[in-house]
């Protein structure tokens, strides 16, 4: 049985398990567009607005061309409540609205009149929610034809997403929404639409907050800026017991990662650092994330050998009979491939030489 046969037979058990779902006839359909017809017809009647049109931020009328007959007659019937706006939207629509409710009324308060919505209509009504002077936008989309400036549409209904206004898409949703704006508009009630009044924003937009923050404090110390949380520091391993000092004089252990891990043969005691040279083109290869193919030989040089300003005389001094055990180095995988906090620090104040001896400096300690 295919996905679509499988579903067909869930809707039809379901439908028979609800008894059946019978159309509507006739007499219902008049009897529902009366009760509608009742509903619009209350709504719009004449009625004074405890908010004057100024004390409101713009409500927009947006409509795309197979959609404009639609805006107009939506226009003609809850003209009472539109004209307690001021509204703003793209060029045809306030055409529309000037034609139907005249230029020299002083109730009436136009907003913005923006230009067609191809050559940045919906640009200039997202950039006034921007400027916080956009409470809500009735936007009659047409969702069978293709758009030339889609993604000026797109951007106009994200933007009205992040600021949390009012929205309505479609006839129904706009019809809807001329009850709640008519009743605040009588009560005089701000917390029924208050987008018209405050900044709102999404839920999303904390959480958008927190992560650009944290950015900025990991580009100001130095890190990527999608880096979560600074690298933790290498930590020291617990001293060995008396029995196993003697296997773990001079051992060294690196760690790239979770899995791989590179250990070196344990130095004799008492026995001076012979160690070859690593040339710095080798060096270089390592941090630029080019090859790590090092000897052991040249791997243990790269652990141990320190620069000439960090060694002092009183290490040739020191008992290297005493047994102690050595930490572990925590090498960062981002030493390879990506470039760390130290290497891109230390690459910004000195040459590749003195880089590769800032590495060995932070891989032993």
């Amino acid at each position: 049985m295919s996905r679509r046969q499988s579903f067909a037979v869930q809707v039809d058990a379901h439908r028979r398990a609800s008894g059946g779902r019978r159309k509507s006839s006739i007499v219902e359909r008049l009897s529902l567009a009366e009760a509608v017809g009742s509903e619009t017809d209350e709504v719009t009647m004449p009625f004074t607005s405890k908010f004057a049109p100024t004390e409101m931020r713009q409500l927009a009328l947006v409509a795309h061309n197979h959609m404009k007959p639609a805006m107009k007659q939506f226009i003609e019937t809850y003209t009472e409540i539109l004209k307690k706006f001021r509204i703003t939207g793209t060029q045809t629509t306030m055409k529309m609205c000037k034609s139907m409710w005249g230029e020299d009324d002083p109730s009436i308060h136009y907003g913005l009149t923006c230009t067609s919505g191809p050559l940045g209509g919906d640009a200039q009504i997202a950039a006034l929610m921007c400027m916080e002077d956009l409470g809500g936008m009735i936007f009659f989309v047409d969702p069978l034809s293709a758009h030339p400036h889609q993604a000026d549409i797109d951007s106009l209904q994200r933007l009205a997403n992040c600021g949390n206004i009012i929205v309505c898409c479609n006839p129904a949703s706009a019809s809807s929404m001329m009850h709640t704006l008519r009743t605040s508009l009588l009560k005089g009630s701000r917390g029924m639409i208050p987008s018209f009044f405050e900044t709102l924003e999404s839920p999303a937009v904390e959480e958008y907050k927190h992560q650009q923050a944290v950015a900025l404090a990991n580009v100001i110390k130095g890190n990527s800026p999608s880096a979560p949380a600074p690298a933790p520091q290498a930590v020291l391993e617990p001293a060995p017991t008396e029995e196993k000092k003697v296997t773990e004089v001079g051992k060294r252990g690196v760690s790239f990662g979770e899995d791989a891990v590179v250990e070196v043969a344990p130095l004799e005691q008492g026995g001076k650092k012979n160690l070859p040279e690593i040339s710095d083109s080798v060096l270089e290869k390592a941090l630029m994330g080019q090859s790590m193919m090092f000897s052991d030989a040249r791997l243990h040089a790269l652990l141990t050998t320190e620069s000439d300003d960090d060694v002092d005389s009183d290490d040739d001094s020191a008992d290297s009979t005493q047994v102690t055990a050595v930490p572990t180095a925590k090498v960062s995988k981002g030493l390879f491939g990506i470039k760390t906090k130290s290497a891109t620090k230390s690459k910004a104040r000195m040459g590749m030489k003195n880089l590769g001896k800032s590495v060995r400096k932070i891989m032993i300690k």
